[in-house]
């Protein structure tokens, strides 16, 4: 049954209207959240509702979105936030969108970008404005590649306003990378921190400056906010931001006790472990890249 269904949708795709970059959809009035529930069919995210008209996009494994992203459908236009953000991943984004509004995506809120990489973060619409911070823009303009899309970049901080909820950017700076930005909606009490949070993982640091980072999750945590969206990993709570500093700060612990020591880089990869993490996401693929960033940031950081 389910299966005639979908057919019949489909054989009707053509009386509806075309959204930009969605698959074929079939309106339907939602009053209480003032969107469209249609049929939408992309492979990078599940779409899971946090409040009226704000929703998660949880990167789904093995997909084509390697991190998390959100987006918030106002009243004139939408909003829509992300990194690592591949022609792939874009395209998904959007016709999830399409398939919950009209309304088009004014602004995409770029959250951070490692420099080195032109693979992501190029292939928005022809004329989609895209906001970062300006350290975000400085490693975009470094790219051998030119950004093509139009670009705001803030210094401190910006909020929008696109009816009926505020969305507040803060500038972290150096965090996960040397521009990272949270976004907070009040209305909704969320939080997007992209990858300044990992879920039950240990993260991907080789960009990260580590005492700043962990400024940043304190930042995070203080916000209180009820439901925090991370760069990987399901929707979280202001706990998920405590256990996953905890973790960080048993990191950087164990690092510094190898230099302190006197060890080289080689020596403290070669002997480091932490038991207590071992079941964490990625800790047999990535610690080996996170120690090298954390070793380095650190020894420069005291001196050594």
């Amino acid at each position: 049954m389910k299966l005639l269904l979908i057919i019949a949708l489909a054989l009707l795709g053509g009386l509806f209207t075309c959204l930009p970059l969605g698959a074929g959809t079939v309106p339907h009035d939602s009053k209480a959240r003032g969107t469209v529930q249609v049929v939408s069919v992309q492979a990078s995210y599940v779409i899971e509702p946090l409040a009226s008209n704000v929703f998660a996009a949880i990167a789904k494994p093995g997909g084509k979105a390697s991190t998390n992203a959100l987006f918030v459908i106002g009243r004139e236009y939408v909003v829509a936030a992300g990194a690592h953000m591949t022609r792939e991943a874009i395209t998904d984004l959007y016709t999830a969108i399409a398939a919950r509004t009209s309304k088009p995506v004014k602004y995409f809120i770029l959250a951070h970008h490692h420099s080195g990489y032109t693979n992501i973060d190029f292939d928005f619409p022809a004329g989609q404005d895209v906001l970062m911070t300006w350290q975000t823009w400085r490693n975009l303009d470094s790219e051998v590649r030119d950004p093509a899309f139009p670009h705001i970049f803030f210094n401190d901080g910006l909020t929008l306003k696109p009816g009926g909820v505020t969305i507040i950017l803060t500038n972290i700076g150096k965090g996960h990378t040397d521009g990272d930005l949270v976004l907070f909606i009040p209305e909704a009490d969320v939080v997007f921190a992209s990858d300044l949070l990992y879920v039950n993982s240990v993260g991907y640091m080789g960009s990260g400056h580590m005492t700043e980072w962990l400024m940043a999750l304190d930042f995070v945590e203080q916000l209180g906010a009820e439901q925090v969206v991370p760069g990987y990993g399901p929707v979280s709570s202001v706990e998920d931001v405590f256990e996953f500093g905890q973790y960080f700060r048993d990191f950087l612990t164990a690092v510094l006790q190898h230099i302190e020591r006197g060890d080289s880089l080689e020596k403290t990869i070669e002997e480091f472990d932490l038991p207590q993490h071992r079941d964490k996401d990625g800790y047999q693929q990535m610690i080996k890249l996170n120690l090298q960033r954390a070793y380095q940031d650190l020894k420069d950081d005291f001196g050594r």
